[in-house]
């Protein structure tokens, strides 16, 4: 089975250059990749969604970068030399009414473009995202119209599922990247959980998703899907939540059964802490003893409220770093406010109780670093294309 490995990806031979050529006294001129919520809105209203407070903003502010000026962005990002986005939310990224247009910006000026859906607005983007998304991910979590509209219902209580299944039906045909079919473990354990988003005004989780794993990555392979993806579910704090003995066989047992579809062109993809999830490890805590942030030097979240250093602190105004809806990404990334906000932030302290998947990243950008300032060689993994999505 597949298993995502970020560590890897340090050592293409762009990424390493980029390193080399970044003073970290000062930090990065820009960041090299960017998570971009073009919008807060979202059609569905999924119990225990981890972003569940954030979402529909009220105010037309808060909601959605306006129409100009999310395209301007787009412009200021290919401009400083970002090169990788992620559209994903927040709310539902494909909703916004200039994401189209975005999306054939980044992909015309060699922007390399990933976007984490739920599916429901791909038709009306088909042709862009066939053409220029690396990948598109979209999170489906069920294997039957029932579950899913149990897991994934409309404000008004209403499945897409079958839509969504067409739409991308239809994009496997045509795509030029990767497709992929996300499905993120549900039971009665997340409703448990202290403080976890499923105690919203969308109620709690009661029911298990887990005997549906094989039959998804069975329609997942059919989709003509490249992957299918089993996640483990974590509370608000990024800590994993820990599902029943029972529920974790039942998952073991259906991810065997998954893992028996792989070909050549369809793969089962392990997440990071799956394999911890499954064996009901107690994995809360994940201590870290340096205290600078590489990895937000690299990689930034950009949403309609603001700009954070990382999505784990998504709508913390503690670690909150600038405005794009008012600033540009040049007088944001060099204010004086940034800098005072990364000094700060101290991963020992402030992200030492949440599980952060880029702590491995963070530990192999410090010792390529000893090594750059040693002037002794790096290794470089030759690929047979570049995923800059470090």
């Amino acid at each position: 089975m597949g298993r995502m490995n970020l560590v890897n990806k340090l050592h293409q031979k762009s990424v390493v250059e980029k390193l080399q050529q970044i003073d970290w006294n000062f930090g990065t001129k820009s960041p090299y990749v960017v998570e971009l919520d073009p919008t807060t809105a979202c059609d569905l209203a999924c119990p225990g969604c981890i972003s569940g407070d954030l979402l529909n903003q009220k105010d037309s502010f808060d909601n959605r970068f306006s129409n100009d000026r999310l395209v301007e962005i787009s412009n200021e990002l290919i401009e400083s030399g970002v090169k990788a986005v992620i559209l994903i939310g927040g709310g539902e990224p494909l909703s916004h009414p200039k994401v189209g247009e975005v999306i054939e910006n980044f992909g015309k000026n060699d922007v390399q473009i990933g976007i984490t859906t739920n599916g429901t607005f791909i038709k009306k983007h088909l042709d862009l995202i066939a053409k220029y998304a690396s990948w598109t991910r979209v999170s489906m979590d069920a294997g039957t119209d029932e579950t899913f509209k149990y897991l994934r219902p409309t404000r008004s209580g209403r499945s897409k599922f079958n839509p969504i299944v067409e739409n991308m039906r239809e994009l496997a045909k045509v795509k030029t990247g990767i497709l992929g079919y996300s499905f993120l473990i549900r039971t009665a354990a997340d409703g448990d959980a202290e403080s976890v988003a499923g105690l919203s005004e969308y109620g709690k989780i009661q029911l298990s998703n887990v005997n549906e794993i094989f039959e998804a990555a069975k329609l997942a392979k059919e989709i003509g899907c490249d992957y299918f993806e089993p996640k483990p579910s974590y509370d608000d704090d990024h800590n994993l939540v820990t599902h029943s003995e029972y529920d974790m066989t039942v998952a073991k047992e259906m991810i065997r059964r998954a893992r028996e579809l792989e070909a050549d062109n369809f793969k089962v993809l392990e997440s990071i802490n799956l394999q911890a999830a499954l064996n009901r490890e107690q994995i809360g805590d994940q201590p870290k003893d340096y205290t600078s942030c590489p990895a937000a030097d690299l990689r930034t979240l950009v949403t309609p409220s603001g700009v954070y250093v990382c999505p784990y602190f998504r709508g913390n105004e503690n670690f909150k770093i600038g405005d794009m809806r008012n600033q540009s990404l040049e007088e944001m990334w060099s204010s004086d406010h940034r800098k005072n906000i990364m000094d700060k932030l101290d991963p020992s302290c402030d992200c030492d109780k949440l599980h952060c998947i880029r702590h491995d990243t963070n530990l192999e950008v410090f010792e390529i670093m000893r090594k750059i300032e040693a002037d002794k060689e790096i290794e470089i993994h030759k690929v047979d294309a570049e995923d800059r999505f470090i």
